[in-house]
């Protein structure tokens, strides 16, 4: 589908220039999404079956954004199978 008569021309002053990016008409979504959730997949897999219990040793505290829902920091206590 061609969107624009000269596609590889900058040009600023294009008008009606309904944007063509990736993930249009959704939240945004990085490109390394997928190799970010793989890696945390693996991590898990991995390190879950060496340890006998994971537990908090501290409080949670959540980052502040109307952007990102996250926490700051989770302190943990592992112990090893």
């Amino acid at each position: 589908m061609e969107v624009f008569t000269d596609p590889d021309e900058f040009d600023v002053a294009r008008a009606h220039n309904d944007h063509v990016r990736f993930g249009k008409g959704s939240p945004h979504l990085c490109l390394g999404n997928l190799l970010a959730r793989t890696e945390i997949r693996i991590l898990l897999e991995e390190l879950i079956p060496r340890l006998s219990s994971v537990r908090l040793t501290g409080e949670v505290p959540r980052v502040r954004s109307d952007f990102v829902n996250g926490i700051r920091h989770l302190p943990v206590g592992v112990t090893p199978e």
